[in-house]
């Protein structure tokens, strides 16, 4: 039959209404057993497996990637009133080496645009300039497996509803309840193992239900989350709905199987056989099975095999040796039994042969150099010249107790090599250099009061760690604002400690150092309190063109609380409108009580904690600066 010129136009008019019927339908309800060929937009370092399987990141360091459906979801009605929705996902956190991190969200946005985002505990939708702020209109169900103290995480495996920002306003240790026994059972998100999530939101009754199972559970009668919201005011005309995955130093490969969405309705079932299966960790190799020998007649012919091979073997096991030696001694290299140990060369090649051009910086105890060992591994190398035996020792022994340190607010030792007299470390690069730059030059920006308490929690946490949570007691020995690293994200990073028995300088000693000259968990507590007081006053701790009553920074404080005028201590350069005066006269007084002249009337650097965190009050002010 002919198609006529009147024909066709009713056809694709048709057609159009059809795509346009199939559009909506896309926008408001969808299910995905796997993402192969569905209508998704990635972004950073996200992917999609041959299988299907969504990959936010992998187990690299300091990865962000986000996925969103590709069509925006009307998530406001014409009154500009909220909807309801249902949405249920599968996904999956296998761990890197050592402890997981960071998590994943599912984030409902108004945009999908992250370009500014960080990663590690911002996963990839916040950085240190907006988190927190309302015109961000984003609600987000996080998975976090890192335990940020400064966004008031509850603990290292939790489930977390978030707006506008990563400080949850519900949070709960990751759990599903069992109705069989009637109780919560804990569930550990970065097992590796699918884990099953609903998401569910009321707008009648303004309630946000979020409910976790393993992936062969029904769904619990009991959500692990519940919050009353109106999220009127969060969401906007067109949303956008998907997932974002961090990683920082520490690592996951973070993924989603299936996705299910709907609005005004359940999301629809999952057929569980169609989901993408999670590929197996990557194992070390193990050698091939000895092939069947099989049996020979003739004897002679055995024994002569039996003699050759065993000839051959001997001999391939002397020439090993002897590269085993040459090798050794042509790199000098130590052994201990965690460390990773790297050739000089290749240290030497990473950093241009300790060119003048990549040196960060110079220490008592050694040089900094900036290195690239590939690509996308930036380092830091210490370089360490011993000037005797005994010195050398002592700094080898430390090796191997300072490679097992793995805390985020410690600068992690990566490994080491050493030839004659000189000993190089290799540490994790931190792109923001040293504190001290921050504080007592005018090449960095301002730091504001907000960034500086976070500092300061984030430096007794890693003291906290060195001094009792790690695997063996660590006293630092020379705290101060030069050995203080800030990431991208201005988290503090605690370097340079357990290299033997060193001291701070000038105006960080404790009175008892002067005299013993042993460094004690004492005299690394008094060394932060001044510490404290530098950062918040934003000046060093002995400055000799002050005038007298202002040369020491203790003793200036001191007079500040005195004559009840603390506050006018803080740094000049600070927005006044920033200023939290509570935080501030909690750090001062805190700083005052480290720096007691008594080390009997310091506290350890464990209550120093709970109080910069709120809780644990601190003693009365008479006793706070007796003997100060």
């Amino acid at each position: 039959m002919a198609i006529t010129s009147k024909s066709i136009a009713p056809t694709i008019i048709f057609l159009l209404y059809l795509i346009s019927c199939v559009s909506s339908q896309q926008e408001t309800k969808f299910l995905n057993h796997g993402f192969l060929g569905a209508n998704l937009l990635k972004f950073g370092s996200s992917k999609i497996h041959p299988s299907g399987l969504l990959e936010l990141t992998n187990t690299s360091m300091r990865q962000m990637g986000q996925a969103f459906h590709g069509f925006p979801i009307p998530l406001l009605n014409s009154s500009n009133s909220s909807v309801s929705f249902s949405t249920s996902f599968v996904f999956a956190i296998t761990p890197g080496p050592g402890s997981p991190g960071h998590g994943l969200a599912f984030v409902i946005s108004p945009s999908m645009d992250f370009s500014q985002a960080f990663p590690t505990n911002y996963l990839g939708l916040f950085n240190t300039s907006n988190n927190g702020n309302p015109l961000n209109r984003i609600l987000a169900v996080e998975f976090d497996t890192v335990q940020a103290v400064e966004f008031n995480d509850i603990d290292d495996n939790h489930v977390g509803i978030d707006l506008n920002g990563v400080v949850s306003i519900e949070s709960a240790p990751a759990a599903y309840f069992d109705d069989r026994e009637a109780k919560n059972v804990s569930l550990k998100l970065a097992s590796g193992e699918p884990i099953r999530v609903w998401i569910e939101y009321n707008a009648t009754e303004m309630m946000l239900n979020v409910t976790v199972a393993p992936l062969d559970r029904l769904k619990p009668n009991l959500p692990l989350l519940s919050r009353k919201l109106n999220l009127s005011g969060i969401f906007a005309e067109e949303n956008y709905i998907g997932f974002s995955g961090a990683t920082g130093t520490i690592t996951s490969a973070h993924l989603v199987l299936g996705w299910s969405f709907s609005i005004e309705g359940k999301a629809s079932e999952f057929d569980l056989t169609k989901l993408p299966s999670i590929p197996d960790p990557p194992t070390p190799s193990s050698p091939s099975p000895n092939p069947p020998v099989s049996v020979k007649k003739d004897t002679n012919n055995t024994k002569l095999i039996i003699i050759l091979a065993a000839s051959a073997t001997f001999g391939l096991i002397i020439m090993l040796s002897f590269l085993g030696v040459w090798f050794f001694r042509r790199n000098q290299i130590l052994v201990t039994r965690g460390a990773r140990k790297f050739s000089h060369q290749m240290i030497s090649n990473a950093t241009g042969g300790f060119d003048n051009t990549r040196l960060l910086g110079e220490r008592n105890s050694g040089s900094f150099y900036k290195g690239q060992l590939t690509p996308t591994e930036i380092i830091a190398v210490k370089r360490i010249t011993c000037t005797t035996r005994q010195q050398k020792t002592t700094l080898i022994s430390e090796i191997d107790a300072i490679s097992k340190i793995r805390q985020r607010n410690l600068v992690n030792l990566l490994g080491y090599c050493t030839k004659g007299n000189d000993i190089c470390l290799v540490y994790e690069y931190v792109p923001n250099g040293s504190l001290d730059r921050f504080l007592f030059s005018n090449d960095r920006p301002v730091l504001t009061w907000s960034d500086r308490f976070c500092i300061i929690k984030g430096i007794a946490s890693g003291l906290q760690y060195l001094h009792g949570e790690g695997p063996k007691p660590l006293i630092h020995g020379n705290v101060k604002a030069s050995n203080i690293l800030l990431d991208e994200e201005l988290n503090s990073r605690l370097g340079d400690y357990g290299q033997g028995s060193r001291h701070s300088t000038t105006g960080h000693v404790a009175p008892e150092l002067v005299e013993t000259g042993k460094v004690t968990r004492d005299t690394d507590v008094y060394a932060f309190g001044v510490l404290m007081m530098e950062i918040v006053c934003g000046r060093k701790a002995i400055e000799p063109t002050k005038p007298p009553e202002e040369i020491s920074l203790v003793n200036w404080v001191l007079q500040g609380f005195k004559n009840g005028d603390l506050l006018q201590r803080c740094d000049a350069r600070i927005n006044r409108e920033e200023l939290v005066a509570r935080e501030v006269l909690l750090v001062l007084k805190t700083g005052l009580l480290c720096a007691n002249r008594s080390a009997e009337a310091r506290p350890m650097i464990k209550k120093v904690f709970q109080y910069l965190d709120g809780l644990e009050r601190l003693p009365h002010d008479d006793y706070l600066f007796y003997g100060v």
